[in-house]
């Protein structure tokens, strides 16, 4: 089974982390984002796609030509943008109806938690969190995707499921032209709702997704304890690359976030 991993993001709310540093390269723990996703991905998956465009050069020369004996394969998104779009630019790579995984690159995932995923036709990750600018996921008694709406003020509050960007899908979401969100952009959960009448969405409720999305999600990862890298780290000097911003000493703010945030599901 093939994994698409979306990595062409410019990461604007992390600049200026991302300036010259792809997000899928900040680490956590003296780990990069993108190797931790790749640590994650179930035993079945046997080969690697990973979509580039952000620096590119940095993340192939990270990443290399295999992982745990899995090839991989790099493509550049072009044409329509947002992450339908980076995932139409690997339709070549599949069969008919072939199904696979998609996961976003810059983001911690568990690997018993995908492995769940694949147990399904249709999977949607899904997870209770307060994330400002997402929507809430609404599922039925069938554990079904049934629509996306803004959250309520009470969720704003108190959290909602959220779309933790990991799917399980087939080469049937390419017979779709794809759904425009904003700005533009094709949005791939939008897409995957748009055919949940003819192919339903089990959603798959998890516990230890970590978003890496702002300063504010840095922090969190570096003081979760569910990674034992963190639990003896250093201050702040295995959090990123050498060639990124490091707090020069614990007093000093981290850069505010960036004004031009994408909303995500």
């Amino acid at each position: 089974m093939k994994v698409v991993i979306l990595a062409a993001g410019k990461g604007t709310r992390l600049l200026p982390l991302t300036e010259h540093t792809p997000k899928p390269l900040l680490k956590i723990g003296g780990i990069a984002t993108i190797d931790r996703t790749l640590r994650s991905l179930p035993k079945s998956i046997d080969e690697i796609i990973i979509i580039v465009s952000h620096l590119k050069a940095k993340i192939i020369s990270h990443s290399g030509n295999i992982s745990n004996g899995r090839p991989i394969t790099y493509i550049e998104q072009t044409g329509i943008n947002g992450t339908f779009g980076a995932l139409l630019c690997a339709r070549e790579k599949f069969t008919p109806k072939e199904r696979f995984l998609v996961l976003n690159g810059d983001d911690i995932y568990n690997k018993e938690e995908l492995e769940e995923h694949l147990l399904h036709l249709r999977a949607f990750g899904i997870q209770h969190a307060k994330m400002p600018g997402y929507d809430s996921i609404h599922i039925d008694d069938n554990s079904h995707v049934t629509g996306f709406h803004p959250l309520t003020e009470k969720e704003k509050k108190d959290g909602a499921l959220v779309s933790i960007g990991s799917y399980v899908i087939d080469t049937h979401i390419f017979d779709s032209p794809g759904i425009i969100i904003q700005n533009g952009e094709y949005g791939l959960p939008h897409t995957i709702l748009a055919q949940r009448e003819t192919f339903p969405i089990t959603a798959i409720t998890t516990k230890k997704w970590m978003p890496i999305n702002s300063f504010e999600d840095l922090e969190k990862a570096k003081n979760n304890t569910y990674f034992s890298h963190l639990a003896n780290m250093p201050d702040d000097n295995n959090l990123f690359p050498e060639d990124s911003f490091i707090a020069s000493s614990p007093n000093e703010t981290l850069p505010p976030k960036s004004e031009n945030a994408e909303k995500s599901i």
